[in-house]
C-alpha cells in the first residue's frame, strides 16, 4: 500500500519566491504555472537517473531519440498539491502502464488495480485472449483461401459460360426466324406444321441447357460456398464472442473506476458519463494520469493546486506528441512551449 507522505515530493529548488496559482488549472487550455514547470523538470530528472524499473521509452542516455524510432512514449503528470499541514509538494503520475506494471516507486496508484492478481480482470482477459488465438488460427487455415479462390473462379467460369450460352441463344433466334419465314414462304399444310414445330422444339431445347448449366454451376458454387461458410461461421462466432465479453469486461471495469470530488462524495464512471453526450466512457477513461492523481490527493486529504502533463520518449505514430512537451489534460491537440 503507498503511504500519502511517501509519494507526496517536496520541491528540491526554494519556491519561496514563486506565487502559488491563483486558480487550479482549467483542463482545455491552459498555460502551464512555473510552479508545475518546475514540478515537471525535477520528475524528468528522476525518469533519468530512477533504476527500480526499465522501460523503452525510444530515448538513449543522453536523452536524445533515437533513430529507429523504436520504444514507446508515454504521458506523465505532476499535481501541485497543499499537504493536510500546510506543505507545498507534487504527486507525479504516468498514464496506462509502464513497464507492463501500473504500481511503481514514486507515482501514485492506480484508481482501480487490475492487474492485482485476485481481480477478475486477468482472468476475463485470458478468455479473450483465448478466443483471439482462436480467430488467428481459425483464419489462418489454408482451406479458407482454397475455397475463396474455388468461388471465385467458379463464379466467373459460370458468368463467361452463361454469356456465351445467351449469345448462342440470340443467334439462334435470329436463325430460327429466317428458317420461319422461309418456310411460311415455301411450305403449307403439314410440312408448314412439321417446319414450325421442330423451330419451336429448337427453342425450348436451348432455354432447357440454359437452365441446366445454371443448375450445374449452382450445384457446384453452392457446394464451395457451404464449405467456406462453415470456416467462416467458426471465425464469426469466435469473433462475436469475443465482443460480448469484451463489452462486458470494459463495462465491468467502468463500475470498478470510483472517483471523489472535492466534498468526497463518489461516483464511478458510467455514473459520470452517463448524463453526457456520450454516455460510454472511453476505453482507458480510468487510466490517465490526470484522474488518478485527483483521486488520489481527495483521497488522501490534500489540496490540488495546479496541474500539467507532459510527453516523455519516442512520438506515437496516431498522434502528434512531442518528447518533453506540455499538453492539455487529457487530449493531445495543442503544445506548449
Amino acid at each position: 500500500m503507498h503511504q500519502p507522505n511517501a509519494l507526496f515530493t517536496r520541491f528540491n529548488a526554494n519556491i519561496d519566491s514563486i506565487d502559488l496559482p491563483s486558480a487550479f488549472t482549467f483542463p482545455f487550455f491552459y498555460q502551464p504555472h512555473p510552479l508545475s514547470v518546475l514540478a515537471a523538470e525535477e520528475l524528468q530528472q528522476h525518469l533519468l537517473h530512477q533504476t527500480d524499473w526499465q522501460h523503452d521509452f525510444g530515448l538513449n542516455a543522453s536523452e536524445v531519440l533515437t533513430d529507429d524510432n523504436s520504444g514507446t512514449g508515454k504521458m506523465f503528470g505532476v499535481l501541485l498539491v497543499r499537504s493536510p499541514q500546510g506543505e507545498l509538494g507534487y504527486f507525479s503520475a504516468f498514464s496506462g502502464k509502464i513497464a507492463d506494471q501500473n504500481l511503481l516507486p514514486h507515482f501514485v496508484p492506480p484508481v482501480f488495480d487490475m492487474l492485482a492478481e485476485e481481480c477478475f480482470f486477468k482472468k476475463e482477459l485470458e478468455e479473450i485472449t483465448a478466443l483471439n488465438a482462436q480467430v488467428k488460427s481459425l483464419s489462418a487455415n489454408p482451406l479458407l483461401e482454397t475455397f475463396s479462390s474455388q468461388l471465385t473462379q467458379y463464379q466467373t467460369d459460370y458468368t463467361v459460360i452463361e454469356q456465351e450460352h445467351r449469345q448462342k441463344m440470340i443467334e439462334g433466334r435470329a436463325d430460327r426466324k429466317r428458317q420461319r419465314q422461309l418456310a411460311e414462304q415455301t411450305l403449307t399444310g403439314d410440312e408448314l406444321k412439321t417446319a414450325l414445330d421442330d423451330l419451336a422444339k429448337q427453342s425450348v431445347a436451348e432455354k432447357n441447357v440454359l437452365k441446366y448449366v445454371k443448375l450445374e454451376w449452382d450445384e457446384k458454387i453452392n457446394a464451395v460456398q457451404t464449405q467456406l461458410t462453415a470456416l467462416t461461421a467458426d471465425i464469426e462466432h469466435a469473433k462475436e464472442r469475443r465482443k460480448v465479453l469484451s463489452n462486458a469486461l470494459q463495462n465491468k471495469l467502468f463500475e470498478q473506476y470510483c472517483f471523489l470530488n472535492e466534498h468526497g462524495e463518489e461516483k464511478s464512471l458510467k455514473a459520470i458519463f452517463a448524463p453526457t453526450a456520450s454516455p460510454t466512457p472511453p476505453a482507458g477513461a480510468g487510466e490517465c494520469a490526470a484522474p488518478k492523481l485527483l483521486q488520489y490527493a481527495y483521497k488522501h486529504g490534500f489540496e490540488p493546486l495546479a496541474m500539467a502533463e507532459f510527453w516523455w520518449g519516442v512520438s506515437p505514430k496516431s498522434e502528434v506528441r512531442q518528447h518533453k512537451k506540455f499538453y492539455l489534460l487529457a487530449t493531445a491537440s495543442a503544445t506548449l512551449s
